[in-house]
C-alpha cells in the first residue's frame, strides 16, 4: 500500500511540472516506440484470481481502458511497420505504440480479439509453438496453481528438493506462492521445474475448473486472428526462461519454434519474444542465427551488436495504471509510458553475467 501511495504521489507531481516528459528525454524513453504487452484477457477478472497468476491478467474492460488511453497519445502500428521504421531510421518523430499477447491463451481469441477488430487496432500475438492446441497448462501455470494449492506445506516440500534454503526466516526463503514461483522460474532450468511439478503433484491435485481458463488458442483459431491482420510471432518451443538453459536447447527453442510456425501457417515469422524478458549476448546470437529480424525484451536494456533483436517491451495488467485508490489514473499511466518508474525499479535481469556458468549452474 506504501509503494502504491508513493507511486501515485510521484505520478501526481510529474504531471503537474510536466516532469515525465523531461525524464524520458533523459533516459532516452521517447525515443523509442511503445510496445506493449498482455497475457490473458478475462471478461471476469474475480474470478479468475485464484487459479491465475495475478500480473498476467487482464479485464476486456481495463484493456479497453489502456487501450483508449494510448489511442489518444499514440498512432497505433503494426509489429511489421513498426520494425520497419525501426530499421530505416525514419517516422520515429510521431508517437507510435503497438499492442502484443504472449503466450497464446485462447481468451486472448474470445476477448481481445473481438475488442481489436471493432477499434480497427493492429496487434500481434507470440505463441508458443508445441503448445497451441494441447490441452495441457503451460508449466508455470501448473507450477503456481500447484504452489498456491499446497501453501505453505509446498514451501517444506520446495525445501526438501534443495531448491529452496529451509525455513521461511532467510532473505531468500519465500512467503508466498507467487515469489516462490518468481523464484523457482528465474533459478531452475525447465527440467528442474518437471521435478519441482512433479514433487508438488504428490502433495495435491488440481481440479478441472481451475485449468479451464488455462487452454490455449487452437490452430484453426491462431490462423483465423492472422488472416485478420494479426501478426503471429514466437516465444519459443515450451516457453522455458532461456538464461537457464544449455546453449543447445536454446537454439533448439529458438529456431525450432520458428520453422514450425512457419510451417503450420505458411507465412513466415519475423518476431520473437524472449520468455520472460530474459536474454544475454550468446541468447540473442542464437536468435540471430535463426533468421528473426526483430526480438522484444521486458527491460530497456540494448545489445548494440543487435538492437533489432533487444527492442524494449512494457508488460501491462490490470493494476498496472492504478493509483492509491484503485482507479485508473492518466497521470500513473504516463508515468509508466514514460518509463519513469523504471529509473527507481532498475532491471532485475543480468545481462552481463557469465552465460555459460550461470547455465551449467545445477537445480538448486
Amino acid at each position: 500500500m506504501r509503494r502504491a501511495h508513493l507511486k501515485t504521489g510521484i505520478a501526481l507531481a510529474l504531471r503537474a511540472s510536466g516532469g515525465a516528459r523531461l525524464v524520458a528525454l533523459v533516459s532516452g524513453a521517447r525515443r523509442l516506440p511503445l510496445v506493449i504487452g498482455y497475457h490473458r484477457v478475462v471478461a471476469d477478472r474475480p474470478a479468475r484470481v485464484r487459479s491465475a497468476i495475478p500480473p498476467m491478467l487482464v479485464s476486456r474492460r481495463m484493456l479497453e481502458r489502456h487501450l483508449d488511453w494510448i489511442g489518444r497519445r499514440f498512432r497505433f502500428v503494426s509489429l511489421d511497420e513498426l520494425g520497419s521504421r525501426l530499421e530505416s531510421g525514419e517516422g520515429l518523430a510521431t508517437p507510435l505504440a503497438a499492442v502484443t499477447f504472449d503466450d497464446g491463451y485462447r481468451d486472448v481469441y474470445d476477448h481481445a480479439f473481438p475488442l481489436l477488430a471493432r477499434k480497427g487496432i493492429p496487434a500481434a500475438v507470440f505463441v508458443v509453438a508445441d503448445w497451441i492446441g494441447n490441452p495441457s497448462p503451460l508449466p508455470h501455470d501448473r507450477l503456481y496453481l500447484l504452489l498456491t494449492r499446497a501453501w505453505p506445506t509446498a514451501r517444506d516440500v520446495l525445501s526438501r528438493l534443495g531448491v529452496l534454503p529451509p525455513g521461511s526466516g532467510t532473505p531468500r526463503a519465500p512467503s508466498d506462492p507467487f515469489s516462490a514461483l518468481r523464484l523457482l522460474l528465474t533459478t531452475l532450468s525447465q527440467a528442474g521445474i518437471a521435478r519441482v511439478i512433479a514433487a508438488l503433484e504428490e502433495q495435491t491435485a488440481i481440479d478441472d475448473g481451475a485449468l479451464e481458463g488455462l487452454r490455449p488458442l487452437a490452430w484453426e483459431m491462431l490462423a483465423e486472428m492472422r488472416r485478420a491482420g494479426i501478426t503471429v510471432g514466437s516465444h519459443t518451443r515450451t516457453h522455458p526462461v532461456l538464461t537457464r538453459e544449455t546453449q543447445p536447447r536454446v537454439s533448439a527453442e529458438i529456431a525450432g519454434s520458428r520453422s514450425a510456425l512457419q510451417a503450420r501457417l505458411g507465412t513466415p515469422i519475423d518476431h520473437f519474444a524472449y520468455p520472460d524478458g530474459a536474454f544475454d549476448a550468446e541468447i540473442v546470437e542464437a536468435v540471430a542465427a535463426a533468421g528473426y529480424r526483430f526480438a522484444y525484451t521486458t527491460c530497456r536494456h540494448r545489445d548494440p551488436r543487435h538492437p533489432l533483436l533487444t527492442i524494449p517491451r512494457r508488460l501491462l495488467w490490470e493494476n498496472s495504471c492504478l493509483d492509491a485508490a484503485g482507479r485508473f489514473s492518466s497521470a500513473v499511466a504516463s508515468c509508466l509510458t514514460h518509463g519513469v518508474f523504471d529509473l527507481a525499479r532498475g532491471c532485475g535481469q543480468r545481462h552481463g553475467a557469465p552465460v555459460t556458468a550461470r547455465r551449467d549452474a545445477p537445480d538448486a
